[in-house]
């Protein structure tokens, strides 16, 4: 398989812009939007000074933060390794924008042309392929490289410092000149900010005195064809026998859960109640302890029944009759008592109280939701805030504030970006949103109002809340699963294991949440203790894969709005010259970063100490 990169070799590059003019000539950008831009070094101090030309563009990443932050699933990556953006399936939400630790992503939500919009060049080329407030970035001239011909940017520069090719291929152009390159000059090829995990595909060669190396040539290999993703239907084929199985079990199992003969026993009495599902078939223990032989009178027995102990519901005589309550408590009484019979379920199910599950849950949580800060802390630096922050004490604490406050609320819980494109999919989106908010309202209202989880009866206020949002939730991963079935761009070549995690991790999670209350009022008992078993595993193993799947979006595709926000506010006030005076203005503290690394790199007693030029 064909890995395309592009190695930029600093020692040729003599910062003529040849290759920002083709770019620019090539794609029909607007003004301010530069795809490929060279970055003018003055590094040191006099008489001790260095100028450097940085060639910087898309690169390409093998672990693109771009296509991971995308809540629209509208960066994808091709088999070739081109990382592309589609146009049509871009909502202009900005996460990408600041995701992209290099500063390569470009949105503008109203763009500036070079001659009146009206003329032919603007009107017939240009505005019809590129969209307004949408992102757009350097495609390695994709339309070229599938006719076997080299990216616009290699083909203009004059003293061949950008060398294309196929990294898997030996003997492609870019393979040898690093092999000649390491052999003849001692360089080795290193990537730009290797620290924040995107493995770039671009190399670069730091500069050197002198230059002994022909200049190969060649063009970059077609673009190889990949096939669709072939594994997917076989997997959603299996999950869907599996899933057809458990409910054909269940159907079997609630068909019988009800058969009663004429004048019980004291054991059907048992087995057909509610007790039987936690306190085994022999009252020799499941879920709750063993209850056979107990030494409780009745009048406590019934007691607790009616009332309720722990994570026990009460069950009221409408539920369970005074009759066959004495006929349960007269067969456990009588029930012959064996330790060796209690089963391995009840020493678990045992450590299973309101107490504990809390306190499980609770230290889940917080590994959660520490994991959950690291994996923003990740992006946060993706975005640049290190070099960023110093400008919002110039912006002011108090509008940066704002405008922060405002990208998570309107852009990121409202979703405004998708309400602008696409009311149906907003509407979907907010399916699964606010019935997930609305399943943790409750449940944090559960722990107030009824920290012991009794049974509050279907009419509840709390227990029609959670139904209704579990409900809701419910709806919108339908529509995820058969949007994942139909769309066939939906694998972006990157996520898609994690996405269907997380789906199916969520649904699973309902169902067995669902089928749990459904089997209680059901009586099917044989089935509430193994299923609610499997229902806080699910929780469980959603809150620890919660920051690493596409859950993830609710908590950093707003924080990366915000950021793009700030960024911004601070181009627009003009308190930082690079970012106004930079030609896709906004990305000036992600250019320091960059140089920076560079620096370290070639000339690291300069790394702190140098100026980014923009109009030499």
């Amino acid at each position: 398989m064909a890995r395309l990169s592009m190695l930029i070799d600093l020692t040729r590059c003599i910062g003529c812009d040849a290759c920002t003019l083709a770019c620019k000539q090539e794609n029909g950008t607007p003004a301010d939007v530069f795809f490929a831009r060279v970055l003018n070094i003055e590094a040191g101090t006099y008489p001790d000074v260095q100028r450097l030309y940085l060639p910087v563009l898309c690169n390409h990443c093998d672990n693109p933060a771009c296509l991971k932050a995308c809540p629209n699933k509208a960066i994808y990556k091709r088999d070739d390794g081109i990382v592309l953006i589609d146009q049509e399936r871009c909502r202009g939400t900005g996460a990408c924008v600041s995701a992209c630790p290099y500063g390569n992503i470009i949105l503008n939500e109203k763009d500036a042309w070079y001659l009146p919009e009206d003329r032919a060049y603007e009107r017939d080329f240009v505005k019809p392929r590129l969209k307004e407030n949408v992102a757009r970035k350097c495609t390695f001239c994709a339309q070229r490289v599938d006719q076997g011909l080299n990216p616009a940017c290699v083909v203009a520069c004059p003293t061949h410092a950008r060398i294309f090719g196929d990294l898997e291929d030996p003997e492609s152009e870019i393979s040898e000149y690093i092999v000649n390159q390491e052999a003849q000059t001692g360089r080795e090829a290193f990537h730009l900010l290797p620290e924040c995990g995107t493995e770039p595909a671009n190399l670069y060669l730091g500069p050197m005195a002198e230059q002994e190396v022909r200049t190969l040539g060649g063009t970059a290999e077609p673009e190889p064809i990949g096939e669709p993703y072939e594994g997917l239907a076989q997997l959603r084929d299996a999950a869907t026998k599996v899933l057809t199985f458990l409910f054909v079990a269940i159907l079997l199992t609630l068909g019988t859960a009800h058969a009663q003969g004429v004048d019980p026993s004291d054991h059907e009495t048992w087995i057909s109640s509610s007790c039987a599902g936690c306190h085994g078939n022999g009252a020799m223990g499941g879920m709750g302890p063993p209850l056979a032989q107990t030494k409780l009178d009745y009048e406590k027995f019934a007691h607790f029944v009616r009332h309720g102990k722990g994570m026990m519901p009460a069950t009221k005589s409408k539920d369970l009759a005074d009759d066959e309550l004495q006929s349960i408590y007269a067969f456990a009484k009588s029930a012959p008592r064996d330790e060796s019979q209690v089963p391995l379920a009840f020493k678990i199910a045992g450590l299973l109280t309101t107490q504990n599950v809390g306190a499980g849950f609770a230290f889940i949580g917080i590994v959660s939701l520490l994991l959950g800060l690291k994996v923003l802390l990740y992006w946060l630096d993706c975005a640049g805030i290190h070099r960023l922050t110093p400008y919002f004490g110039k912006l002011g604490w108090g509008r940066t504030l704002q405008i922060a406050l405002h990208a998570v609320i309107v852009e990121g819980l409202f979703v405004r970006s998708l309400w602008r494109k696409s009311k149906h999919r907003w509407a979907m989106h907010g399916l699964m949103l606010y019935g997930f908010m609305g399943l943790g309202a409750t449940d944090f209202l559960m722990s107030i109002f009824n920290p012991t989880r009794a049974d509050l009866g279907q009419g509840h206020p709390l227990k029609i809340a959670a139904n209704t949002a579990g409900f809701l939730l419910l709806m919108g991963l339908a529509y995820v699963r058969v949007r994942y079935r139909k769309d066939e761009y939906i694998d972006n070549g990157l996520t898609l294991g994690r996405d269907y995690a997380f789906v199916n991790l969520m649904t699973l999670a309902l169902i067995t949440g669902f089928l749990t209350e459904l089997f209680g009022v059901l009586g099917a008992n044989l089935w509430i203790l193994p299923t609610y078993l499997v229902h806080l595993v699910l929780v469980a193993t959603l809150l620890l894969s919660a920051p690493f799947t596409r859950f993830a979006h609710a908590f950093v595709v707003p924080a990366l709005i915000a950021m793009t926000r700030l960024t911004e506010a601070v181009t627009t006030a003009g308190i930082g010259l690079g970012f106004e005076r930079e030609p896709s203005p906004g990305r000036h503290h992600k250019s320091e970063r960059i140089v920076a690394g560079l620096l370290r790199e070639v000339a690291p007693d300069k790394a702190d100490n140098f100026t980014i030029r923009y109009y030499p």
